[in-house]
């Protein structure tokens, strides 16, 4: 399961802002960096950093994420369209991104980050939500998980004609979707029975530090990139 993974790499010692910082830079150069080849360059860096950062598991997920989409857009562009260095570039695009978002979310643990925006007088409320938002998939994947293992103790099976694969994902949908949006209601009665709605300012209990190499990495990552949206705009 794609989630928060203890490890020792920078970016699980690194404030969560850093971690933050990092995906939003490569976001941004994803689409800043010229094509076809800086895109790819920039992916196998991002690459590089999840196997650096010690998250297996990141690798083999976003290739099977991305690999879908390097075979389309190699045929949309390539074999259609007959500029497959343009579907090079967008494979690239995507996988950063891809990448990037799941080495986040694996180094950076929720607490913190909620202890950090709290820090900063940022709305519990709003520090939760973003928390969540971050924790949404890995907990949905694994609820999957528990429901398709039930489903095939109760002989519900998956193969045979593309009708019978339809019908069977019924069973493991529906549970899915009422589960979550129970889930959304006990969440919401947990933040009012806390307090979520109060504006006075809380007091993080152990908030991480933000130290001067955080700080530096955060505006050498701003400099690189305004650096690159000049190069491209002059």
């Amino acid at each position: 399961m794609i989630g928060y993974q203890p490890g020792s790499g920078l970016l699980h010692r690194a404030h969560p802002f850093t971690a933050l910082g990092v995906a939003l830079a490569v976001v941004v150069l994803a689409f800043a960096l010229p094509g076809p080849w800086g895109p790819v360059w920039l992916a196998l860096a991002v690459l590089g950093v999840a196997f650096l950062e010690g998250v297996p598991s990141v690798l083999g997920t976003a290739l099977a994420i991305a690999a879908p989409f390097w075979v389309f857009l190699l045929i949309i562009h390539g074999v259609f369209a007959g500029v497959p260095l343009r579907g090079v570039a967008l494979a690239g695009r995507i996988t950063a991104m891809v990448v990037v978002f799941l080495v986040v979310l694996s180094a950076v643990h929720p607490g913190r980050l909620i202890d950090a925006l709290v820090q900063r007088r940022v709305p519990f409320a709003v520090a939760y939500l973003l928390a969540a938002t971050l924790q949404s998939v890995p907990r949905l994947r694994q609820r999957a998980r528990t429901i398709l293992d039930a489903q095939r103790c109760r002989g519900l099976r998956f193969r045979g004609s593309p009708w019978q694969r339809g019908r069977a994902l019924i069973p493991l949908v529906v549970p899915l979707v009422l589960g979550a949006l129970a889930e959304v209601d006990e969440r919401t009665m947990a933040l009012e029975a806390r307090g979520a709605g109060n504006v006075v300012r809380r007091t993080p209990l152990d908030p991480p530090p933000d130290t001067a190499t955080d700080r530096m990495v955060r505006a050498l990552l701003v400099l690189g990139v305004l650096a690159v949206l000049a190069v491209r705009i002059l």
